[in-house]
């Protein structure tokens, strides 16, 4: 009796078993093909792929002009792409290496090299006329094509940003796509900078590919044939033109490089148009690196002296400068003896050599009248708020052309307002130390709003959205005047301030007067605090003074004993007025 319950029941769990097995083959077979397991892995396309050699010549995705019309994000290059399995003896190498100008034995030693379908590293760049010549031949396997690849990451580094799979992105912000299969969990989306807030615009539509089926042993499913896939919408893929120019953007990049800047970055502006030219972080990122090493050039930073500018308005607006008024340089807003003994100084003497004591005082004497003095001038010149061009762009209701930009500050938020109305507080405010904080892109918009005698604009990094045929679908419009406007008598007067700094023999940025044209501008030094001896060196200008063209902000934020802003300054500023003489 026991025996036969025993058998009973191994019988039952063996057709259990059985039955299991058999709804797990009719999932994996019928009911799951499209979206089988937590992954949702689509069964079909994986066994679609499995048997398939393909060479992707351009994965689809938008790419980024700059304000010329050169490629920024891509780079297309002439190719021979070759299936290697497909080689016979009836190839023609003989021919290949007459059009090529290579023995023929390198070239099949190229092609036995490779695995899978690839082009050919050949020691020179394919011409248009061997292009075509390959092509004439008419080899099965074998296919001259203008190939689209990703430039490397340094470049425009953070500006451009990089791309990168994200299945659970594609799921959640492109599901409509995804139902109907012009994209896959694979496909690549935008991480950071203009590839993640253009992603919408940029996401591929489908991919150009040569593609070629294989059986399990690698022979042909169905014929030598290799098929061109492509998109079918012909005004795919978009483009954005952005507002960078390459040569200044190269420039920036390489003056960072050669004063060896290892943490910090520039920001380059078009003063008349109030449009981005370059903008440079460091340090770079690469693909494990994208979110460790953000753009610091739209993360607020401590300003330092540049933040005098702000004080400075204030007084002249507030009609507290006395033009015969000295104030004791030899002393800190600590009350102590200053390292610099500067001497008795007056309002403009002040500001050349950056005495911080004058400063602290007139906000001292102007905050005993309105606390929140200085923070009205922050944002009256633009240093409070978002610089970037924001705007509704279809249903996008604040699309933005910078990744992740951050507000200046002038207090800490989970600080009481009690904290900053000791004098000291207000002298530190004053010359931008304790909690004051702007990002660089922000002081280089005020450098163009003080330039243009006050006009202040969002800063664009982007002309237009545009289709294939270059026909235009969005145009991103200026967006003036946001800002209330300071007398023109106190950006007159700041103009002269920021040009004394330079010309005035004893001023802070008097280095640069040794360039071929003016520079007006200021320097600044912030103590960091977390780390000793380590501060913001900064220097925020335009140039040249007296017809103003370009706003630059250079930071090192990682300045010891060495002035790496100054020549980096210089360089770029030098490189800058080259490259726009010559398109004159």
């Amino acid at each position: 009796m026991l025996s036969r319950k025993r058998t009973i029941a191994a019988g039952v769990s063996i057709l259990l078993l059985i039955l299991c097995l058999m709804y797990r083959l009719a999932d994996i077979q019928l009911i799951s093909t499209k979206s089988f397991s937590k992954n949702n892995v689509n069964l079909i396309q994986e066994s679609v792929n499995q048997r398939t050699h393909r060479f992707t010549i351009n994965d689809g995705r938008g790419y980024f002009l700059d304000r010329n019309g050169e490629l920024l994000s891509t780079d297309v290059k002439p190719q021979i792409v070759v299936f290697p399995n497909l080689y016979t003896q009836d190839w023609p190498i003989d021919t290949i290496s007459a059009i090529l100008q290579l023995p023929s034995q390198k070239i099949e030693e190229m092609i036995f090299q490779l695995k899978k379908p690839s082009a050919l590293l050949l020691p020179e760049e394919l011409t248009l006329q061997q292009m075509s010549q390959i092509n004439e031949l008419e080899i099965p396997g074998v296919y001259a094509q203008l190939v689209t690849r990703r430039k490397p990451l340094p470049f425009a580094n953070h500006i451009i940003g990089a791309v990168g799979e994200d299945p659970d992105l594609i799921k959640q912000k492109y599901k409509d796509k995804l139902d109907k299969g012009t994209v896959s969990t694979a496909t690549k989306t935008g991480k950071n900078g203009m590839q993640y807030t253009f992603d919408p615009f940029l996401i591929s539509e489908g991919e150009t590919q040569f593609i070629y089926h294989v059986d399990r042993q690698g022979n042909p499913l169905f014929g030598l044939d290799v098929k061109y896939r492509t998109q079918t919408n012909p005004l795919y893929p978009l483009h954005v033109k952005t507002t960078i120019d390459k040569k200044m953007q190269e420039a920036v990049e390489k003056y960072l490089r050669n004063h060896q800047v290892e943490a910090g970055g520039a920001v380059l502006l078009d003063v008349e148009t109030n449009e981005l030219l370059a903008m440079a972080s460091r340090p770079v990122f690469n693909s494990q690196t994208i979110y460790e090493h953000e753009n610091k050039m739209t993360t607020h930073q401590i300003p330092g002296s540049i933040f005098k500018v702000v004080t400075a308005a204030a007084a002249i607006e507030e009609n507290k400068v006395q033009n015969d008024k000295r104030y004791d340089c030899n002393v800190n807003i600590y009350g102590k003896q200053d390292e610099r003994q500067l001497g008795m100084l007056n309002f403009e003497e002040s500001f050349s050599q950056s005495c911080n004591k004058t400063f602290g005082d007139l906000a001292n004497e102007m905050a005993a009248e309105n606390n929140n003095i200085i923070e009205e001038y922050a944002q009256k010149l633009g240093l409070l708020e978002l610089n970037g061009w924001r705007g509704q762009v279809y249903h996008f209701d604040n699309f933005s052309h910078f990744y992740q930009e951050e507000h200046g500050q002038i207090r800490n938020p989970n600080k009481k307002m009690q904290d900053y109305q000791s004098p000291l507080a207000i002298s530190q405010t004053a010359i931008g130390q304790l909690d004051v904080k702007i990002t660089p892109l922000a002081a280089a918009n005020m450098m163009a709003t003080i330039a243009k005698g006050g006009t202040w604009s969002e800063v664009k990094a982007a002309k237009s959205v545009n289709f294939a045929n270059g026909t235009e679908l969005v145009e991103f419009k200026d967006h003036t005047g946001k800002k209330k406007s300071l007398s023109p008598y106190t950006m007159m007067r700041l103009q002269s301030l920021l040009v004394n700094a330079v010309k005035d023999e004893n001023g802070t940025g008097h280095a640069l007067q040794s360039l071929p044209f003016q520079i007006a501008g200021k320097t600044g030094t912030a103590q960091k605090g977390e780390e000793a001896n380590v501060y913001n060196k900064w220097f925020a200008g335009y140039f040249p003074a007296d017809n103003p063209k370009f706003a630059l902000v250079v930071v090192d934020m990682k300045h010891d004993t060495v002035n790496r802003t100054i020549p980096v300054y210089a360089d770029i500023a030098k490189a800058v007025m080259e490259i726009s003489n010559k398109v004159r």
